[in-house]
């Protein structure tokens, strides 16, 4: 597989879960995720996403300057509108391209930032591995609050753990 398919059977999966959802759930505040909802993990999935792909011109990438847009938080077909713009657009990115990313290192004033060449390649793999780390904690909550939700077999699951547990 590729790098753009497996981008693709994630964004997939995030999307087949969250079409079952209503928005009151979606956006409900759940104990098991200490409070917040499965919108806001959607919300953080995909403003990564929408990063990588804003920044295809200057290439330059920071992951902490991130929008925070509420209606992904609240909005199931916001949400469901937005991946599949940003499945379109991963498709069109060239992944032989090189960027510099910039991190935030600071608290209470104190750290400051670094810089790390990277690549478009390097980058779209570090978003589908965040994805699947916060589609684990979403299956979690939909395990534990919404149990006629169906989820795909391997949704929340890395690649390696799902070739793993076939053996």
């Amino acid at each position: 597989m590729s790098l753009k398919s497996v981008s693709t059977d994630i964004l997939t999966q995030l999307a087949g879960v969250i079409s079952q959802l209503s928005d009151a759930d979606y956006a409900h505040p759940l104990t098991v995720l200490s409070g917040n909802t499965i919108g806001k993990h959607v919300r953080h999935v995909l403003e990564f996403y929408e990063l990588l792909i804003d920044n295809t011109q200057t290439r330059r990438l920071n992951y902490d300057q991130r929008q925070r847009d509420i209606r992904l938080e609240l909005d199931s077909q916001e949400a469901l509108k937005r991946i599949k713009s940003i499945d379109s657009a991963v498709q069109l990115l060239d992944l032989t391209d090189t960027l510099q990313l910039s991190a935030d290192l600071s608290v209470g004033g104190t750290g400051g930032s670094v810089q790390i060449p990277s690549s478009f390649a390097r980058e779209l793999l570090y978003n589908i591995e965040h994805a699947i780390h916060h589609m684990a904690l979403i299956q979690i909550a939909i395990k534990n609050n919404f149990p006629l939700v169906i989820l795909p077999l391997h949704f929340g699951v890395a690649y390696s753990t799902a070739e793993h547990q076939s053996h």
